[in-house]
């Protein structure tokens, strides 16, 4: 297992393109960004087992490889996230179901393996810069993410900033997204997109 620190903001889909060609990146990443689609699908019980424990389990489609995740249940305060997560490659857009009794928490019962269905997507472009920040010293992914949560004919958009820690002192996220604030108008975001999700089966 390993712990996922991240802190996600939203922006307005007008800054897009501002946020992309800002000095910053030339200064503080350490290659050229890299963009590329991401197409995820979350599973559930009919009565949101999973959810309910604030758990996600899905099955992400990168560049024709697909990979199986569980983030388990974390705290989220002003867009700054900790959670245990796991993720491993599957060989088809299949739920891995030996593969998720390997790491499926005691605290949740039995894995409800014949329960678990599809219930919505997430669809977005990530575009990603790795920044190697000095004070304090920390390498962070920022990743910008444009797409939507679909469920049925319902749907939102994404449209949000992760920084997540790769290594390193964690408080340099918040010193990052004050730098970029600067220039692009950033809010924290607390709802992960899999709550966004469940936000929309709700509704529907």
């Amino acid at each position: 297992m390993s712990t996922e620190t991240e802190l996600k903001l939203s922006l307005p889909k007008a800054q897009i393109q501002a946020l992309k060609t800002l000095p910053f990146w030339k200064k503080f990443a350490s290659s050229a960004p890299e963009t590329f689609h991401l197409g995820n699908t979350y599973f559930d019980t009919a009565s949101r087992k999973l959810n309910q424990a604030r758990v996600a389990l899905r099955i992400r489609e990168k560049n024709g490889q697909y990979f199986q995740t569980l983030k388990t249940k974390g705290e989220s305060v002003n867009g700054l996230t900790r959670r245990g997560e796991w993720e491993w490659t599957i060989e088809r857009p299949e739920l891995d179901i030996e593969g998720l009794q390997k790491v499926w928490p005691e605290s949740l019962g039995p894995l409800p393996s014949d329960a678990l269905i599809p219930l919505f997507s997430t669809d977005f472009d990530r575009t990603c810069w790795l920044v190697e920040w000095s004070e304090p010293s920390a390498r962070v992914e920022v990743a910008l993410d444009y797409g939507h949560v679909r469920s049925g004919e319902a749907s939102s958009v994404i449209c949000e900033l992760e920084l997540e820690l790769i290594e390193g002192d964690e408080n340099a996220l918040q010193s990052i997204a004050d730098q970029l604030a600067e220039e692009i108008d950033l809010k924290p975001a607390d709802k992960s997109k899999a709550e966004r999700g469940f936000e929309l089966l709700q509704k529907g």
